[in-house]
């Protein structure tokens, strides 16, 4: 999960945080102060506790951050590009250009968390018992230990996309060869395992538990969608393996203006043809493109406008520094990727600064639905592309 607002930049990742984080922090703070707390160092006045509790969770989430950057700055070594981290409801998430490109590079890189946040738990409990401090900050300490021991123990679970499927996934392609194979078995691993949390949450509510039952039935939900997603993901890259951007890429033969009004850009540019995306330029300029402007943009008004027609194609469009961009080289599955991360209905594909064409949802669904040719004497079946 990425979006949100950013809040700074640190080893040159941009660091943000998503608005459900306030919900986790404020229930957090609030199942600690009345009950993780008072449960362990009972005689506190309620103001210490609350205000022990919201440090507690603060800090917690620092130690998240640690987890995510330790995942950001072993793929950076590997030459990956992390886009940003970002805080949201269950913990954190590091925005990952791509899978590493092998299974020890993909081990090191999903241990890289579990080992930081065995570390600050460690560290964590030695200063619980062997440093002499107010009872209050010692407080802190033992939870932060017993919280980031817990999280590394539970990210070690084999189902993807938890850390430890990510290393059953390393396992699994190492011994097998193929890491699609590898992908989907950590993946049904992980619509296991997330089952099975839901199952025990919903026994645990049934057994009166509550909020406990509750929010381990949630993350179980939470880990089968994304390994169903995972699968998905698999089963798309299978079905367009060997089909770059270049060959489904749609060259543009019409420019939308930006100074035209959507209504005529509509009526003008669109209506032409069967294009759901364009590229933007004056037409009294040479340079690439000034954006791309899509089918659903023109439904759009920006707030301020009164009119229809004071609304510009320049006011909706994907400016060119917001186009996600791909090379005539770039495996299709990858850009289909690659639109679903950024939430774009299309990507530009580009070499040596002109622009080549165009690739949106419709060109990518339309290629899945077309039989791959099989070379002669293949006799393996094999799932249309």
């Amino acid at each position: 999960m990425t979006g949100g607002f950013r809040i700074g930049r640190l080893f040159g990742i941009e660091v943000r945080v998503n608005p459900t984080w306030f919900l986790i922090l404020i229930l957090l703070t609030f199942m600690l102060a009345t009950g993780f707390f008072p449960a362990s160092f009972p005689g506190w006045s309620g103001d210490s506790y609350w205000a022990v509790a919201l440090v507690a969770s603060v800090l917690l989430f620092v130690s998240v951050l640690v987890h995510e950057f330790a995942h950001a700055l072993v793929a950076k070594r590997q030459g990956i590009e992390v886009k940003s981290v970002t805080l949201f409801l269950l913990g954190g998430v590091a925005s990952i250009e791509k899978d590493p490109s092998s299974p020890g590079r993909e081990a090191a890189m999903a241990g890289a968390g579990p080992l930081a946040s065995f570390a600050i738990g460690g560290a964590s409990l030695a200063v619980f018992a062997f440093a002499t401090l107010p009872e209050v900050v010692a407080a802190v300490f033992l939870y932060l230990a017993l919280a980031n021991i817990i999280l590394a123990v539970f990210n070690l679970l084999p189902g993807f996309p938890l850390d430890g499927g990510r290393v059953l996934r390393a396992v699994i392609w190492r011994v097998s060869g193929d890491q699609r194979r590898a992908t989907r078995g950590a993946a049904w691993t992980g619509v296991v395992f997330g089952y099975g949390f839901i199952g025990i949450g919903v026994l645990q509510l049934l057994g009166g538990s509550g909020l406990g039952g509750l929010w381990l039935a949630f993350i179980g939900w939470f880990l089968a969608q994304a390994s169903r997603q995972t699968l998905a993901g698999a089963e798309l890259e299978a079905k367009l393996d060997g089909v770059t951007a270049g060959a489904l890429a749609a060259h543009p033969d019409r420019w939308v203006p930006p100074y035209v009004t959507v209504e005529h850009a509509a009526d003008t540019y669109f209506t032409a043809g069967g294009d759901r995306c364009l590229p933007v330029r004056p037409q009294d300029d040479d340079r690439p493109f000034d954006g791309l402007v899509c089918v659903d943009q023109l439904e759009r008004r920006p707030p301020r406008a009164r009119d229809l027609w004071a609304v510009r194609v320049r006011d909706v469009m994907t400016g060119a520094d917001g186009v996600v961009e791909v090379t005539p080289d770039t495996p299709a599955a990858e850009a289909a990727r690659l639109m679903s991360a950024e939430g774009a209905e299309a990507v530009a594909v580009v070499e040596d600064g002109r622009l080549l064409g165009i690739v949106d949802r419709a060109a990518i669904l339309r290629r899945l639905h077309v039989p791959r040719r099989r070379p002669a004497g293949h006799n393996e079946s094999r799932a249309a592309a």
